[in-house]
């Protein structure tokens, strides 16, 4: 049998015990959730083209993007949905 090239990955107990060891007056490090939970993501819909097109044209009756119809149908089904979501976030022209 070969011997593996790459190291062995430690085990979160080994790598705590190894942290621990190397600078033991360190606190461990405070992640803060709530600031990284809420940020932009991407969300792709396999939905027929039948159907994009009625968001489309619904949008462009209300002035509204194609994204904003979506979260405000989102909302209406009583899916909470964040207000920068609402919002039309197009980039404008200079």
């Amino acid at each position: 049998m070969k011997a593996s090239l790459k190291p062995r990955r430690p085990s979160p107990d080994e790598a705590l015990a190894i942290a621990t060891s190397t600078a033991p007056q360190q606190p461990p490090a405070q992640i803060n959730e709530p600031l990284m939970a809420d940020t932009p993501t991407t969300l792709n819909l396999r939905i027929r083209r039948s159907t994009v097109s009625a968001i489309e044209a619904t949008a462009k009756e209300r002035g509204l993007t194609m994204k904003q119809v979506v979260a405000q149908a989102l909302q209406a089904a009583g899916v909470t949905v964040a207000a920068a979501d609402l919002e039309d976030r197009t980039p404008r022209r200079r």
